[in-house]
């Protein structure tokens, strides 16, 4: 029944053709070319369309996923920062304690090189033998401000005499970047015409929070965030440099060998006995080694090779602290080997968690 219909539409339009002059039938051919190729240019044009937004949308994803996996790989290295700052602070604290933390933390940034934390952040000691970046003189009480209930402001005066422009500005950058939240307010500079130095008077006010009890970790242990400023770190035979990543918005330590081999290495202070987990996030396309020694150069067990496809990926290293007869026993963890001249590593942060 259908073939008989379509062949009585196919006789009408040869009648109608056959009745058409030779330039009608040109006409209606060419109308129909027309049609035709409109058709086609609209199909076509929204097919590529079509093409070009799942393209889009795949582009998208792809930096959508990788923002994620930074992300989600900095994630308990942001987690472990915070509670590592919530340390340094306590409801339960009194005027005394918060001054004498705050006196402590001042006398350590004043060092050319500011001794290390412990796992409670208290300062080890607070004079090297390195000498002062600046003099502080005695530091007088402060005055305590109850904000709310959970927000208490403590500040204290301090007066730097005769020192270095450079190092007053650099005992004020290490100030922002400490650990107890501080801030300089009512800041004063004065320096003598005839004089190169400078007298600078300032008002710091430390913010104390409720904090919390102890640091979280995975490994329900104390945590150490390793600092990502240059000047915290010993090396040799290369250069360390602080930069960021604008995927991340994240600063990290670009490490570049200028010899054959680069040593970089983070000294920290343990009781004997203790048992400690580096976990660091390492980029790198150099043959490079992370392992753990002692300042004399002895390395300890369980070392590894890094990756160099240039992606970060996580390092773990176990190491027990050596039972001596010492209140505290010195170690370079981590400590990284870069092998060959112009190689570079970045270190995108770090933390070393006690085992209990």
């Amino acid at each position: 029944m259908r073939r008989k219909k379509l062949n009585q539409v196919l006789l009408k339009a040869h009648k109608y053709w056959i009745r058409l002059t030779r330039r009608e039938q040109m006409l209606l051919l060419g109308v129909i070319f027309c049609i035709v190729a409109f058709t086609i240019n609209m199909i076509y044009r929204s097919v590529t369309d079509y093409i070009q937004e799942l393209d889009n949308s795949v582009n998208r994803l792809q930096q959508d996923l990788i923002n994620y996996h930074h992300q989600l790989a900095l994630k308990q290295v942001v987690d472990t920062e915070y509670a590592q700052v919530a340390l340094q602070h306590s409801s339960k604290w009194t005027e005394a304690e918060i001054h004498d933390r705050l006196r402590q933390e001042l006398y350590r940034l004043a060092q050319k090189y500011p001794p290390e934390l412990d796992e409670d952040g208290i300062p080890i000691r607070t004079v090297t033998e390195t000498g002062s970046l600046v003099k502080i003189p005695s530091l007088q009480q402060g005055v305590l401000r109850n904000v709310d209930q959970n927000y208490r402001e403590y500040t204290i005066n301090l007066k730097i005499p005769y020192a270095d422009f450079i190092s007053v500005i650099s005992f004020m950058q290490r100030l922002l970047t400490s650990p107890q939240s501080l801030r300089i307010d009512n800041l004063d500079l004065r320096r003598s015409p005839f004089d190169e130095k400078i007298n600078a008077e300032m008002d710091i006010t430390r913010i104390i929070t409720a904090g919390i009890t102890e640091v979280q970790s995975v490994s329900g242990g104390s945590v150490i965030e390793l600092s990502l400023d240059p000047v915290d770190w010993a090396y040799t035979g290369g250069t360390l440099s602080k930069s960021s990543d604008p995927i991340i918005k994240k600063n990290y330590i670009i490490a570049e060998s200028n010899s054959g081999k680069m040593d970089i290495f983070y000294v920290r202070a343990f009781k004997p006995g203790e048992k400690w987990t580096l976990e660091i996030d390492i980029s790198t396309t150099a043959q490079a080694l992370i392992f753990a020694s002692s300042p004399d150069g002895i390395e300890f067990e369980g070392s590894e090779r890094l990756k160099k496809d240039e992606n970060i990926y996580r390092y773990k290293i176990s190491v027990e602290i050596p039972k001596v007869k010492m209140e505290r026993v010195r170690v370079r963890i981590p400590h990284i080997q870069i092998e060959g001249e112009g190689q570079k590593l970045r270190i995108y942060g770090g933390r070393l968690i006690k085992n209990i």
